[in-house]
């Protein structure tokens, strides 16, 4: 592989990241919107699980147009795409948490945890302990918990989700024929 190769890998890869990237945030927006509106938060689920689908039918595209390579570069393009989506998201993420979530997500977190079906639950996983102080421990935390520290806390998440996902996303994107190699 060349360094014109490496330079085109790089680049496609970022531009396949954002477009990754873009369906997190869209993601992640409809699980804060789907907290209340339920069909919503479904809605969410799908575009993150339909990310890493697109991110190999991305990596199959280039595979066609613009040069052919194996499973294992194709892993390693995945990945790429992940790592930059996953940074997009980051900073999605931190506008989100610094400029607008005020304590909401803590809140539902709060609600939530009150309801006695959830202290049933809470109750049967965690035997022994006092429920109603557990749960308000970690509605401190996350009142407490700054938005950069939660970013990085999801970002960390996500790269890790992201070289997972890169698995299946090569195995798409090496799947049918690559670029003729008479075509260089």
């Amino acid at each position: 592989m060349d360094l014109i190769q490496v330079k085109q890998l790089r680049a496609y890869s970022a531009q396949y990241g954002a477009i990754v990237g873009l369906m997190w945030i869209l993601s992640f927006s409809c699980y804060i919107i789907g907290l209340s509106e339920p069909l919503v938060g479904n809605l969410g689920l799908l575009f993150g699980v339909f990310s890493f689908v697109v991110a190999g039918y991305l990596i199959r595209h280039f595979r066609r147009t613009v040069f052919t390579f194996g499973y294992f570069r194709a892993w390693r393009v995945a990945s790429l795409i992940f790592i930059y989506a996953a940074l997009l998201m980051a900073v999605a993420q931190y506008v989100y948490f610094r400029y607008i979530d005020q304590g909401f997500l803590a809140g539902v977190y709060a609600e939530v945890a009150s309801r006695p079906e959830t202290r049933i639950i809470l109750e049967q996983m965690f035997p022994g302990y006092d429920v109603a102080e557990l749960t308000e421990q970690t509605v401190e935390l996350l009142r407490t918990i700054s938005p950069i520290e939660i970013t990085l806390e999801f970002l960390i998440y996500n790269i890790i989700l992201g070289a997972i996902l890169a698995l299946p996303a090569a195995g798409i994107g090496v799947s049918g024929k690559g670029k003729p190699l008479s075509d260089k």
